[in-house]
């Protein structure tokens, strides 16, 4: 049986680009076209100053998350169309400000919102849980006609024939698909830049990076673009612009979400192999993450795709209990930064006063689980990618180059079996490093969940790649990651001195605070990670509401 391959196109990069833009540029009307200033460091305010939408139009898509403004349509506040066409609008100006799109349907998004109010009126039902809800998605996930670039120029003109599983259910449910957003080349770097597309700007502060690779997805929500969207995450790639920008978003468990038929960025086959990338939604609220991950459990996706595991949606009560939490403060490598440092200390503070329980844990084995990463994710060598640039003679883009992962040496498949093995060892260990939490904890239990970080650091310049443990670690391990917002940074406490650098990474880090540069933040979001066991979503969301409460 020969491999599954990408269609591809066999023209100068250079000339597929310019083609592209026009072509994606061309699906905004006239009418929606808007005039701003570039400059300010905010582009927040920009939908609301800028004319285009109307009253209810900002009503619509300021006042709710996406649980809210579901109980709306349901009740017929509004019908599918005004809320398809107000976020049509929205997505419109904030592509115009941040460059976060990469395909535009919205023709076919309010043909579908016509016949969703069609079915509504005719029977006063909705049609699923998701009725009416606009969902925008990362340019990985495939829509039938539709192209999924991904960053790179050859797969430019080569709409996609099938929809992605979890598209497929999301319209079953009833949600409306409009926009695809931006991502890196190869989507194996922190920055969301590419050749085609370009660079898309974080709409907090523009000298602050979007983030990658879902960050076109993350500046999208953040303008309010979208209240939901589904991204993916290999490494960091939906959590990490969720903290950049301000929002919240799951990783869950390989297996929870259906995956099929997703626009890979490695060869076709490599989305069954190593560390498995997931299908992770990303919102305007932590409930709006839960909605959806429930409700295509319900939708039973398991019968839909085969990467998918038998898991039924749990229905928990309220925790009946004190929460017992792990909290981890260092990733074995990179100093926790004063703004990180407090958001951290206050919530423990409210949680212990709360009463619930706080134990102190480390990220273990954290630097070993971090290397296992990085040998799978360059297992290929880059070899795959460069053969895509080649057919167009696209070169690596800037952040891919100074990525510190590409190029790098083949591996053989007795290397892939080894880095297997550790990886079965390091999830073993840490299975037993949890259960071992039950000699901490006042309830004799182990911890129900780990509080930490996404990052050590506040959201960092554009183009200042650094890394850290506290996000790859729990791909490598499967287990669920939930990013919520937890405070701000402020300068009237937070204006420290780090320490001396511990390592050269540290180092590097540590220059993104320094004291000419860190006022830039002030006010700037600061999330912290909710992570549960392996497939224990539900019990996370648990967990979640009780933070919620004390937050």
């Amino acid at each position: 049986m020969r491999p599954v391959t990408f269609a591809v196109t066999k023209k100068p990069y250079k000339e597929i680009i310019d083609a592209k833009l026009a072509e994606r540029d061309g699906k905004i009307p006239a009418e929606w076209k808007v005039k701003f200033d570039p400059e300010p460091n905010s582009l927040l305010s920009l939908a609301s100053e800028c004319g285009l939408l109307n009253e209810k139009e900002l009503e619509i898509t300021e006042k709710y998350d996406s649980v809210g403004l579901l109980s709306e349509i349901a009740k017929g506040t509004y019908t599918a169309v005004e809320v398809a066409t107000s976020f049509c609008k929205r997505a419109a100006v904030a592509h115009q400000a941040l460059n976060c799109l990469t395909e535009i349907f919205f023709d076919e998004a309010i043909k579908r919102a016509k016949w969703l109010d069609a079915k509504f009126e005719a029977t006063g039902k909705v049609v699923g849980p998701l009725h009416g809800l606009p969902v925008a998605l990362k340019d990985t996930v495939n829509v039938a006609g539709q192209d999924s670039v991904i960053g790179i120029a050859a797969y430019a003109f080569q709409p996609e024939k099938e929809n992605a599983v979890i598209v497929d259910m999301m319209e079953e449910l009833g949600a409306v698909m409009y926009v695809k957003t931006n991502v890196p080349q190869s989507m194996m770097v922190p920055d969301t830049d590419n050749n085609i597309f370009g660079i898309t700007r974080n709409p907090i502060h523009k000298e602050i990076t979007a983030s990658g690779s879902s960050g076109g997805l993350a500046a999208l929500i953040k303008f309010r673009g979208a209240l939901l969207g589904i991204g993916t995450d290999a490494g960091g790639s939906i959590r990490v612009p969720a903290y950049s920008n301000g929002v919240y978003a799951i990783k869950p468990s390989s297996g929870r979400l259906p995956y099929h038929n997703m626009k890979g960025y490695w060869e076709p086959g490599s989305e069954v192999a190593g560390i498995l990338c997931v299908n992770a939604p990303m919102a305007v609220s932590y409930r709006d993450c839960e909605m959806l991950i429930r409700v295509i459990a319900d939708a039973e996706p398991w019968l839909y795709d085969p990467s998918c595991q038998y898991l039924p949606w749990l229905k928990l009560e309220p925790l009946a209990r004190p929460l017992s939490l792990g909290v981890i403060r260092f990733d074995g490598e990179i100093q926790t930064m004063p703004p990180v440092t407090r958001v951290l200390n206050e919530l423990v503070e409210k949680l212990k006063i709360a009463g619930h329980d706080i134990v102190e844990l480390e990220l273990y084995r954290a630097e070993e689980i971090s290397e296992n990463a990085v040998d799978f994710f360059t297992a290929d060598g880059g070899k795959f990618l460069e053969s895509q640039l080649e057919i167009t003679g696209e070169p690596m883009s800037n952040a891919v180059q100074n990525g510190g992962l590409y190029p790098c040496d083949k591996k053989g498949l007795s290397d892939f079996y080894a880095y297997s093995s550790v990886r079965a060892e390091l999830q073993r260990d840490w299975l037993r490093y949890w259960e071992q939490t039950k000699l901490k904890t006042k309830s004799g239990l182990p911890v129900d969940a780990l509080l930490l970080p996404i990052q050590p650091f506040p959201p960092r310049p554009d183009g200042f790649l650094i890394r850290s443990h506290f996000s790859r670690t729990f791909n490598m391990l499967d287990y669920p990651g939930l990013v919520f917002q937890a405070g701000y940074v402020d300068m009237s406490r937070d204006d420290e001195d780090m320490p001396e650098p511990l390592n050269a990474m540290d180092a590097k880090v540590q220059t993104t605070w320094a004291k000419d540069v860190r006022a830039r933040l002030d006010g700037f979001p600061i999330a912290l990670q909710l992570v549960g066991q392996r497939q224990m979503e539900p019990k996370l969301f648990q967990s979640m509401d009780v933070i919620s409460n004390v937050l």
